[in-house]
């Protein structure tokens, strides 16, 4: 009987019938070694990038907030000093509304300059605030935990109504000029003002008891602005000492 002959690929397929499973799982082997080896490259590239990020935000942090530090003792220290000047222009305003008050015979010309000087006097406060409108700006608050954040926001909305105040009182001031214009020498008030002797005429022409009231009304309306700008003052203090204290807790070495 004549043999037929072999087929070479049908005989290695009958000798290695599981050879194509065994080499695919090979290839899905691989492959998810590769997959898996990539992920955590990308992984790792990640974190790395994260990390690196935070560290320069940490470091920017600091450096803002020690820059913001500065910026808030300069305001604290011109807020206690604005405190200081209102509270004793107060009591200067209070002893020429009794002066105003009195028979005229009794008025010490010399003593109304001075206090009409006082009256005039401003303590303009200018926040130093461009280390926060730079953050703000910027973006840069966002380096900061929400806590902080709302402080800071919450300074400078105070900052705004202060400021406000502040113009009421001077806008209220000049509306007393024209009167107080009409009764004094206004030069003597200026070389009062810059601690100058006084050389100009003094004079105090009150022509009836309209005109005076009208004077006492605008003092005492510009002495009441005063009152509430003092207390916008005070809260200002009161938040600058406690972002101060805030900032160094966590930032300040």
């Amino acid at each position: 009987m004549e043999k037929q002959p072999i087929n070479q690929d049908q005989t290695i397929e009958e000798r290695n019938p599981n050879e194509p499973t065994v080499s695919k799982k090979r290839k899905w082997s691989s492959y998810f070694k590769e997959f898996f080896m990539l992920f955590l490259a990308i992984s790792l590239g990640f974190f790395v990038e994260n990390q690196r990020e935070a560290y320069v935000e940490n470091k920017s942090a600091e450096v803002l907030a020690q820059s913001m530090l500065e910026d808030l003792e300069r305001d604290r220290k011109a807020l206690q000093e604005g405190i200081r000047f209102m509270e004793e222009k107060d009591q200067n305003m209070d002893k020429f509304l009794r002066m105003l008050r009195a028979p005229g015979e009794d008025w010490d010309t010399v003593a109304f300059y001075k206090s009409m000087t006082m009256v005039f006097s401003t303590f303009p406060f200018s926040p130093t605030d461009g280390t926060y409108s730079q953050m703000k700006s910027s973006g840069t608050l966002r380096y900061f935990d929400q806590r902080l954040v709302n402080k800071m926001n919450a300074y400078d909305n105070q900052l705004k109504k202060t400021i406000f105040r502040d113009e009421l009182v001077e806008k209220g001031e000049w509306e007393l000029v024209p009167i107080a214009a009409t009764l004094i020498n206004f030069e003597v008030t200026g070389e009062l003002r810059f601690n100058k002797p006084i050389t100009k005429e003094t004079y105090i022409k009150i022509r009836d008891q309209d005109t005076l009231d009208l004077f006492i009304n605008k003092v005492v309306t510009v002495r009441t602005m005063m009152g509430r700008s003092l207390q916008e003052y005070r809260a200002q203090l009161l938040l600058s000492e406690d972002l101060i204290k805030e900032i160094k807790k966590k930032y300040d070495s």
